[in-house]
């Protein structure tokens, strides 16, 4: 396994082999203080001005700033994501959350290995693994032990049993710990959800989301509105359109050091 995993991904993209187990066997993975603190009080006085005193439970961000295009295409995550997708990766959607204890919320699970018409897949072949829509998850708040929001069910990504899904406060559910600017990975082929919000404080969260080149999740159009925010190649390549013939793969950029975004 070791030489495996070293000729997939190692080398290149600095995901580590205990990183790339981590995902194996849970279906998820955190990455711990990727965003600074002041790329963190940017973005959420950015947020603040745009929502306006407002509280919708989602919310527009990607266009507001060139800070926002930027962590699309941040190394770290694209370095992730290269590992979990492959070269010819894309961008399919975006949306923040944010929840308080004011608003309604659906407790739910959702998702599944190849729920939603197949798409959400998890799988090993050819000595990579073969996934459908990735999310990142950016928290730019904190998140504490039974705070609610968020949740899933570890290793349901490889569950063969399809039919049955916990009740959401189930001892199998997990509601991850998260501080402010740590990203958190998921495929959706993990079983996950929503558990109501119980902090006083709010919790605000940026999603993105990441499909192979041949797929799409939502309509392709929705990206278009980002291209003119796109400032360098790396970008502009996220944002194209699904397609399989001659498909060129990312331009990759280096990791620089230890430096946050």
């Amino acid at each position: 396994m070791r030489d495996l995993i070293n000729t997939c991904c190692m080398a290149e993209t600095r995901v580590t082999e205990a990183e790339i187990y981590e995902f194996d066997l849970n279906g998820y993975i955190v990455y711990r203080n990727l965003i600074g603190s002041d790329d963190l009080t940017a973005m959420n006085t950015l947020i603040d001005d745009h929502l306006a005193g407002e509280n919708p439970s989602r919310f527009s961000f990607v266009e507001l700033d060139p800070v926002f295009m930027r962590l699309m295409a941040h190394p770290r995550t694209l370095a992730a994501m290269r590992t979990i997708i492959g070269d010819w990766l894309r961008h399919d959607h975006a949306y923040g959350i944010q929840m308080t204890t004011d608003q309604q919320t659906r407790e739910n699970l959702h998702g599944g290995l190849r729920a939603d018409q197949g798409e959400h897949q998890y799988q090993w072949a050819n000595g990579k693994m073969w996934n459908g829509l990735i999310v990142v998850m950016y928290a730019l708040e904190d998140v504490n032990p039974g705070d609610g929001g968020f949740v899933l069910v570890p290793g349901s990504h490889k569950a063969s049993f399809d039919t049955y899904k916990p009740d959401v406060h189930s001892h199998l559910v997990v509601n991850p710990t998260l501080q402010a600017g740590d990203m958190l990975i998921f495929t959706e082929a993990l079983v996950h959800g929503t558990r109501c919000w119980t902090s006083q404080q709010r919790r605000r969260s940026l999603l993105y989301k990441y499909s192979p080149g041949y797929s799409s999740w939502s309509s392709p159009s929705n990206n278009d509105k980002y291209l003119e925010s796109a400032t360098d190649d790396t970008q502009r390549d996220l944002l194209r359109p699904p397609f399989v013939g001659n498909r060129s793969p990312l331009a990759f950029p280096a990791i620089d050091g230890d430096t946050k975004f």
